[in-house]
């Protein structure tokens, strides 16, 4: 049922038409494909499980849905000085899937990782991040970036419909690398 859900997962995220993408910068072009992915990530698992995930900033600030997995972005959103979208949930503990852009020695970066909740340390969460994919603003290309999500979403959608992150976490221990607390 996993492998399914993530078949469908992939056939809405080719609906994604980048051409389409009208942007003034490569920053904001890169951020709006970002937001078009998250949202039809959490429209999808949000159809198929039933369960409520958390998207920053809001769905309801970024696009508007109009069926179907289609979304229309909100063009008064400003995309362009948008650092971060996260989509996650929080069971026992919190998840998410955070895709951010980020700058290191004046180099602009996009990247996406799983931010995973450890035990609290001195009563404070603690939030472990793995790499699922990473790359320069120049060089940024939805397709390679849902390449790279790809084997992670049936242990993602298996933690959510279980609601019990075991899953994810054993993916990505096994699989990607950690970049930091």
């Amino acid at each position: 049922m996993h492998e399914d859900i993530a078949k469908t997962v992939e056939a809405d995220m080719e609906s994604i038409l980048a051409e389409r993408v009208l942007a003034s910068s490569e920053r904001e072009r890169a951020m709006k494909l970002l937001t078009h992915m998250m949202l039809r990530l959490w429209t999808r698992f949000a159809l198929e499980s039933g369960s409520r995930l958390v998207l920053t900033p809001s769905q309801f600030t970024l696009g508007t849905y109009e069926g179907k997995m289609n979304w229309i972005l909100n063009e008064t959103a400003n995309f362009r000085s948008m650092n971060l979208i996260e989509l996650g949930a929080k069971y026992r503990m919190s998840h998410s899937l955070v895709a951010e852009i980020y700058t290191l020695k004046r180099e602009e970066s996009v990247r996406l990782v799983f931010a995973l909740e450890e035990e609290d340390i001195k009563g404070k969460p603690v939030f472990v991040n793995y790499l699922v994919y990473e790359n320069s603003l120049a060089a940024f290309g939805l397709e390679s970036a849902l390449s790279s999500i790809k084997p992670a979403l049936p242990s993602w959608l298996r933690t959510i419909l279980t609601k019990n992150e075991d899953s994810l976490w054993r993916f990505c221990k096994d699989t990607l690398e950690c970049v930091g607390v």
